[in-house]
């Protein structure tokens, strides 16, 4: 009986350093991730490493350890199958088997069988609901298969019955005890994290409305607004959003906790100020991270809307203003609904979103790779196909060998509007958008199903821009045709390998021929 009792007394004391380092959430999100996808190696480490304090923290008998080294050994080997079960029972065996004593042989082969045992039983394990009380039987199993192993090589057999008769009891239920307590921390900390994500999500959520005043008429007044709520949310005394400050505060004014850049790219655009008497919580910190990525999001939009309305002259401004708003607040919207619906999708969304205004912020450069401007689009279609469901289908269809020719930035974004706009078609919309390369030239298309444009029909201000666009940049090289066939068919051309170097991509471009 003392024996049970010390081993569950350093057993218990393990268990309550696990609890406690998985009180921070680093902490948690580290241990949740080890147990997340395919990552046997980690797993058997993991095992190996809690084996070896299994043994360590052990209490000896006549030569032997009585421990709970197969805790470890089993959970690696219930998550990470055959792989991970023999990393770990190899780094726990060797251990135990070069500390010697009569049982050293034996409890190494033990130890492996458990594992073995362990592993034959995880598909059971996977489909359970009830993973903690399941892992604690799978732990007894293996321990008795352990023990009995060690029965029949530890010599001589009256020192094995001694041995075994004294380790049943105490190896039996601090093994299954700390197998239990290892799932029982994991699903707490599992919990813990969903937790946090709600929050943040819920927090988000609130967000929305302010967020949608400040990024349509972005004033001193709502970024003000903004901040308050954003205070409330995190509850801390103020949050400044300035689109200038680079921090200089923050040398002098002692009550600044953190001072966040919102960046495009390289280029940083705004500071997220906190200010607070105390320290921030864990907590606090963690959701500021999390909303502060929502909210780089909108300042980058509200800078670009206040640009576009101060340089309105400009015909890059001039084109982001007037598509870049309808188009946004559509989406924020949608991403409201998502928020309690749907809250996954709504993070695609807002992520999706996110890339698509940072492409979008970057208006001055004359020419981006095909890759990019696809890449665009395709982020530009996904939102809205979750916008408009199943009644959306597009298709993107170009070599891979012409993805690295130069076009202009947002070249192909409101041709695709015009289709996704006018493309309806027996409540269907089809957009199909492909390349090819003829004579010299980049052949772009872009094509839906709809009712195709009439010969009085007057172009939209977008598709006018674009022409004005690729005439500018392209002189009579670029064409656009638009033809009628089963819908209507929007055709780029400009020329195949411009003549161009690297330093078109910061705005600057080299003569044609």
């Amino acid at each position: 009986m003392h024996l049970l009792i010390g081993l569950f007394s350093r057993m218990t004391v393990l268990g309550m350093i696990m609890f406690l380092a998985l009180q921070f959430y680093k902490t948690k999100k580290s241990f949740a991730r080890l147990f997340e996808g395919d990552r046997r190696i980690f797993l058997g480490i993991f095992g190996g490493i809690f084996g070896i304090l299994g043994t360590i923290l052990g209490l000896g008998y006549k030569g032997a350890i009585i421990n709970y080294r197969d805790m470890g050994v089993i959970v690696a080997s219930l998550y990470g199958g055959l792989p991970a079960s023999l990393i770990s029972s190899s780094i726990a065996s060797i251990h135990r088997f070069f500390l010697g004593g009569p049982s050293g042989f034996a409890c190494a082969v033990g130890t492996t069988c458990a594992g073995l045992l362990a592993t034959s039983l995880r598909g059971w394990f996977s489909r359970s609901e009830r993973k903690v009380l399941l892992g604690g039987f799978i732990s007894i199993l293996s321990e008795l298969l352990h023990l009995s192993v060690a029965y029949f090589l530890i010599v001589p057999r009256s020192l094995a019955a001694d041995i075994v008769l004294n380790a049943l009891a105490p190896m039996v239920v601090t093994n299954a005890f700390g197998v239990a307590l290892i799932l029982a921390l994991m699903r707490f900390t599992e919990q813990a994290i969903k937790d946090a994500s709600t929050k943040v999500f819920t927090a988000t959520l609130s967000l929305v409305e302010d967020a949608i005043r400040t990024v349509e008429e972005p004033s001193a007044e709502n970024l003000q607004r903004f901040g308050e709520r954003l205070s409330t949310i995190l509850g801390v005394e103020k949050v400044v959003i300035d689109m200038d400050d680079k921090c200089s505060r923050e040398k002098r004014d002692p009550s600044v906790r953190a001072c966040l850049a919102l960046k495009v790219r390289d280029r940083t655009v705004g500071r997220l100020i906190v200010l607070n008497s105390g320290e921030l919580r864990e907590e606090q910190a963690l959701m500021l991270s999390e909303i502060g990525k929502f909210v780089e999001m909108v300042v980058v939009a509200a800078k670009a809307v206040k640009e576009s309305i101060l340089a309105r002259e400009a015909l890059m401004r001039d084109f982001s203003s007037k598509l870049g708003p309808h188009f946004l607040f559509n989406t924020l919207a949608s991403i409201r609904y998502l928020i309690r619906a749907e809250p996954e999708n709504a993070v695609k969304m807002v992520d999706e979103l996110s890339e698509l205004l940072r492409y979008y912020f970057r208006n001055r450069e004359s020419f981006v790779t095909l890759e990019e401007e696809l890449r665009m689009i395709e982020y530009y279609l996904s939102i809205m196909k979750r916008r408009h469901g199943d009644s959306l289908h597009y298709k993107i269809d170009v070599p891979e060998i012409l993805k690295d020719q130069p076009v202009p930035p947002m070249i192909l974004q409101p041709i695709v509007e015009n289709a996704l706009e006018h493309g309806l078609r027996d409540g269907k919309i089809f957009v199909s958008i492909s390349a090819n390369s003829k004579d010299q030239q980049l052949i772009l298309r872009v094509r839906d199903r709809g009712p195709g444009m009439k010969s009085t029909s007057r172009k939209g201000t977008g598709m006018t821009l674009v022409e004005t666009r690729l005439r500018n940049l392209y002189g009579e090289k670029a064409q656009v045709e638009y033809k009628n066939r089963g819908g209507l068919i929007v055709t780029i051309s400009v020329p195949l390998g411009w003549n161009y170097d690297k330093s078109c991509y910061s705005g600057r471009r080299t003569a044609g021929p």
